[in-house]
């Protein structure tokens, strides 16, 4: 199915090859002049490094905490998942670490300033927070447990039903899909959790991942839910490149890659909710797999 897309990019990247410096009018600027253009403005504040300072100690400890749980054979699906989200949420930070102005984690041409792709970032990070606590952390009953699993199933399905839907691909593909989401949707319907709640057509939909709202579950993990919907306008506006995300851009001196206070205290804030999402994860991985080793094997 990703063959047609590679070569359809493979010509689109061709082209754009074929068209490099051809009605410009000019040359393309040198490493140097890009250097001197970029470099530009003052060192950004004592608030901004010390965020800095905090998330990558952060991410660095983290890195640990994975190595040490790395390789441990997991007893249980919450064992399973709570290694793989953490494993992501981890890989989403040393993305944004790497990104960050004046990290020490890159050696950089320019201090490029983009606090909306730290914001993009970001966003995702907030998402698998919800995702580790509700998958991992929440104490249920085995039954709500159960129906939790059957429904982000039944996304699963549903999710990669559209992606095959969305290219042309073999039909038996299409058949197995539906056929494992109508599966999913009878075990819903035969969960004694399920059939409590007023929301059942909705989810039996396929459209939802979770049984309750995202801001729900991310409030039980710590984190307001003003807050989480504030965060969530501002920085779904840049993932979605809505009109808030580049309207007033030249009143507000952002998004031209160039250091301004707004660039600075936006990537501070992402720097700083980061930190304290990645910490929360790492401090429950800690209670997760609390007395087990690499040399323990899972229950039979």
């Amino acid at each position: 199915m990703l063959k047609p897309l590679f070569q359809f990019l493979s010509r689109m990247i061709g082209k754009a090859s074929a068209a490099l410096g051809k009605g410009v009018g000019h040359s393309s600027p040198s490493h140097e002049e890009v250097f001197l253009a970029g470099n530009q403005g003052k060192e950004p504040s004592a608030d901004y490094f010390r965020a800095l300072f905090v998330f990558d100690n952060v991410v660095r400890e983290c890195i640990a905490v994975s190595r040490q749980y790395g390789g441990i054979q997991a007893p249980s699906t919450r064992h399973f998942y709570a290694s793989v989200l953490f494993t992501a949420l981890l890989s989403r930070s040393i993305s944004l670490i790497i990104l960050a102005p004046h990290s020490p984690w890159a050696q950089k041409l320019i201090e490029h300033w983009d606090y909306a792709s730290a914001a993009i970032i970001v966003r995702t990070m907030i998402e698998l927070r919800a995702a580790f606590h509700y998958l991992c952390v929440d104490q249920t009953s085995d039954e709500e447990g159960h129906c939790r699993w059957n429904l982000l199933c039944l996304h699963d399905c549903c999710a990669r039903l559209k992606t095959l839907e969305a290219k042309p691909s073999a039909p038996e593909d299409v058949a197995d899909l539906e056929s494992m989401a109508e599966g999913y949707r009878e075990r819903l319907k035969a969960n004694r959790h399920f059939v409590t709640l007023r929301h059942q057509q909705r989810l039996l939909n396929g459209g939802s991942a979770y049984l309750y709202p995202i801001e729900d579950i991310l409030e039980r993990a710590g984190l307001q839910r003003s807050t989480y919907k504030f965060l969530n306008v501002v920085f779904s506006s840049h993932v979605h490149g809505l009109p808030m995300s580049y309207f007033r851009m030249a009143e507000e001196e952002r998004g031209r890659g160039l250091p301004s206070p707004i660039e600075e205290s936006n990537t501070t804030i992402c720097l700083s909710l980061a930190s304290v999402l990645l910490t929360a994860t790492r401090d429950e991985v800690h209670e997760i797999f609390k007395g087990l080793s690499k040399e323990q094997a899972p229950p039979t």
